[in-house]
């Protein structure tokens, strides 16, 4: 019988920041929360991240 194997695993996160200035600081943080992950660095699986970052007031 064939087995299933998960080949690729992509993470979609999705941050909403207060100031665009801060844009590019927000993608580095998610960036390194990537490189650190223990569950990312544990398999084999490849693992992509697509973050999209929304501007809005926060309240």
């Amino acid at each position: 019988s064939g087995k299933y194997v998960i080949t690729e695993i992509i993470l979609k996160p999705e941050l909403t920041i207060s100031d665009e200035t801060k844009k590019d600081k927000a993608l580095r943080i998610l960036q390194k929360a990537e490189e650190i992950c223990l569950i990312t660095r544990s398999i084999k699986t490849e693992v992509k991240m697509e973050p999209s970052i929304a501007i809005a007031a926060l309240n």
